[in-house]
Protein backbone atom coordinates (compact mmCIF):
# COMPACT_ATOMS: atom_id res chain seq x y z
CA UNK A 1 0.00 0.00 0.00
CA UNK A 2 2.70 3.00 0.79
CA UNK A 3 4.01 1.89 -2.30
CA UNK A 4 0.69 2.60 -4.46
CA UNK A 5 -0.40 5.41 -1.99
CA UNK A 6 2.99 6.67 -1.91
CA UNK A 7 5.27 5.95 -4.82
CA UNK A 8 6.27 9.08 -5.80
CA UNK A 9 7.78 9.36 -2.07
CA UNK A 10 9.06 6.25 -2.14
CA UNK A 11 11.94 4.02 -3.53
CA UNK A 12 13.02 0.55 -4.31
CA UNK A 13 16.81 -0.53 -5.30
CA UNK A 14 16.98 -3.69 -7.90
CA UNK A 15 19.96 -5.49 -9.06
CA UNK A 16 19.48 -8.94 -10.90
CA UNK A 17 15.81 -9.15 -9.93
CA UNK A 18 16.76 -8.97 -6.20
CA UNK A 19 15.48 -6.22 -3.97
CA UNK A 20 18.38 -4.71 -2.42
CA UNK A 21 17.05 -1.50 -0.58
CA UNK A 22 13.72 0.33 0.24
CA UNK A 23 12.42 3.60 1.67
CA UNK A 24 8.94 4.66 2.21
CA UNK A 25 7.52 7.99 3.02
CA UNK A 26 5.11 10.56 2.53
CA UNK A 27 4.61 14.33 2.34
CA UNK A 28 2.49 15.20 5.51
CA UNK A 29 -0.69 16.18 4.72
CA UNK A 30 -0.97 19.53 6.78
CA UNK A 31 2.53 20.53 6.22
CA UNK A 32 3.80 20.17 2.88
CA UNK A 33 7.19 21.43 3.54
CA UNK A 34 7.90 18.11 5.54
CA UNK A 35 8.55 14.84 4.21
CA UNK A 36 7.80 11.56 6.85
CA UNK A 37 10.05 8.51 6.01
CA UNK A 38 8.27 5.83 7.48
CA UNK A 39 10.66 2.52 6.36
CA UNK A 40 13.95 2.35 5.57
CA UNK A 41 15.11 -0.67 4.43
CA UNK A 42 18.72 -2.51 3.13
CA UNK A 43 19.54 -6.19 2.10
CA UNK A 44 22.93 -7.18 4.34
CA UNK A 45 24.33 -7.84 0.57
CA UNK A 46 24.16 -3.74 0.16
CA UNK A 47 25.35 -2.82 3.69
CA UNK A 48 27.84 -0.03 3.93
CA UNK A 49 27.78 1.05 0.24
CA UNK A 50 25.60 4.23 1.12
CA UNK A 51 22.69 2.54 -0.65
CA UNK A 52 19.95 4.08 1.79
CA UNK A 53 21.30 7.45 1.70
CA UNK A 54 21.51 7.73 -1.93
CA UNK A 55 17.83 6.38 -2.30
CA UNK A 56 17.00 9.24 0.02
CA UNK A 57 18.46 11.83 -1.49
CA UNK A 58 16.74 10.38 -4.99
CA UNK A 59 13.46 11.25 -3.10
CA UNK A 60 13.91 14.62 -1.78
CA UNK A 61 15.45 15.99 -4.86
CA UNK A 62 12.20 14.69 -6.98
CA UNK A 63 9.96 17.28 -8.44
CA UNK A 64 7.03 15.83 -6.04
CA UNK A 65 9.46 17.15 -3.26
CA UNK A 66 10.06 20.29 -4.96
CA UNK A 67 8.27 22.28 -1.67
CA UNK A 68 9.97 19.87 0.78
CA UNK A 69 12.71 21.82 3.24
CA UNK A 70 12.41 19.47 6.33
CA UNK A 71 12.26 15.77 6.81
CA UNK A 72 10.96 14.05 9.85
CA UNK A 73 11.39 9.86 10.86
CA UNK A 74 11.50 8.07 14.21
CA UNK A 75 14.56 6.20 15.47
CA UNK A 76 14.92 4.29 18.57
CA UNK A 77 18.09 5.10 20.49
CA UNK A 78 19.87 1.83 19.59
CA UNK A 79 19.43 2.05 16.05
CA UNK A 80 22.52 3.03 15.09
CA UNK A 81 21.98 2.39 11.01
CA UNK A 82 19.23 4.68 11.35
CA UNK A 83 21.04 7.69 13.45
CA UNK A 84 24.08 6.95 11.14
CA UNK A 85 22.42 7.71 7.51
CA UNK A 86 20.24 10.53 9.17
CA UNK A 87 22.98 12.59 10.43
CA UNK A 88 24.72 11.97 7.51
CA UNK A 89 22.22 13.05 5.06
CA UNK A 90 21.53 16.62 7.35
CA UNK A 91 25.20 16.98 7.38
CA UNK A 92 25.30 16.33 3.55
CA UNK A 93 22.37 19.32 3.31
CA UNK A 94 24.35 21.34 5.64
CA UNK A 95 20.91 21.08 7.83
CA UNK A 96 20.32 21.29 11.43
CA UNK A 97 19.25 17.91 13.04
CA UNK A 98 16.85 18.01 16.34
CA UNK A 99 15.86 15.07 18.13
CA UNK A 100 13.05 14.60 20.52
CA UNK A 101 11.08 11.53 22.48
CA UNK A 102 7.38 11.37 19.96
CA UNK A 103 6.45 8.20 21.50
CA UNK A 104 7.40 6.65 25.58
CA UNK A 105 8.21 2.92 26.15
CA UNK A 106 6.22 2.88 28.83
CA UNK A 107 3.54 5.41 27.76
CA UNK A 108 2.78 4.44 24.47
CA UNK A 109 4.10 0.82 24.44
CA UNK A 110 3.78 -0.62 27.97
CA UNK A 111 7.12 -1.33 27.96
CA UNK A 112 7.45 -3.88 25.16
CA UNK A 113 8.66 -1.78 22.53
CA UNK A 114 12.06 0.99 22.48
CA UNK A 115 10.99 4.29 22.82
CA UNK A 116 10.58 6.44 19.36
CA UNK A 117 12.36 9.68 18.77
CA UNK A 118 11.31 12.14 16.59
CA UNK A 119 14.34 13.31 14.23
CA UNK A 120 13.29 16.71 12.13
CA UNK A 121 16.17 17.73 9.76
CA UNK A 122 15.60 21.23 8.17
CA UNK A 123 15.60 23.66 6.43
CA UNK A 124 17.31 22.07 3.76
CA UNK A 125 17.06 22.63 0.03
CA UNK A 126 16.91 19.84 -2.34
Amino acid sequence: MQCSHFASTSVIAIDDDKTLGFISGYVIPDRQDTLFIWQVAVDERARGQGLAKRMLKDIVTRQECAQVTHLETTITADNKASWTLFESFAKDFSAPLAKSEMFSKDTHFAGLHDTEFLVRIGPFSS
